[in-house]
Formats: C-alpha cells, sequence, structure tokens
C-alpha cells in the first residue's frame, strides 16, 4: 500500500510540475489550489466524524459498564 502511495506522489508531482512549465505558476496555482483546499475540507471532515464516532462509542462503552 505505502509503494502505491509513493508512485502515485510521484506522479502527481510529475503532473503538477508539467503543468507548472505548461501553463505558468499563476494559472497552475489557479487550477490546483481550489483541488487542494476542497481535498483539506473532506481530508479534515473525515477526520472530526471518527473522532465524533470514537467519542460517542467510548461514552456508550462507559455507559455499559456502570
Amino acid at each position: 500500500m505505502n509503494g502505491i502511495r509513493n508512485v502515485a506522489l510521484i506522479g502527481l508531482g510529475l503532473v503538477i510540475s508539467m503543468v507548472i512549465s505548461h501553463f505558468g505558476i499563476e494559472l497552475a496555482a489557479l487550477i490546483f489550489l481550489p483541488l487542494f483546499f476542497l481535498w483539506f475540507t473532506l481530508w479534515d471532515d473525515k477526520k472530526a466524524r471518527q473522532a465524533a464516532r470514537r467519542y460517542h462509542q467510548s461514552e456508550n462503552y462507559r455507559q455499559q459498564t456502570n
């Protein structure tokens, strides 16, 4: 799994560098910044849902043991 991630990261880096070299930094930023913010927002939302789920599971466990 880590090998696949590393290859994907290298490929993504190559694609980004090709876009920057072909279109320039301004247009590349215009393309990639919204995608990055969307990805970061979705990732943060996923982490928040996981934390809430863990909290509720531990709360239910404490109620069942008392």
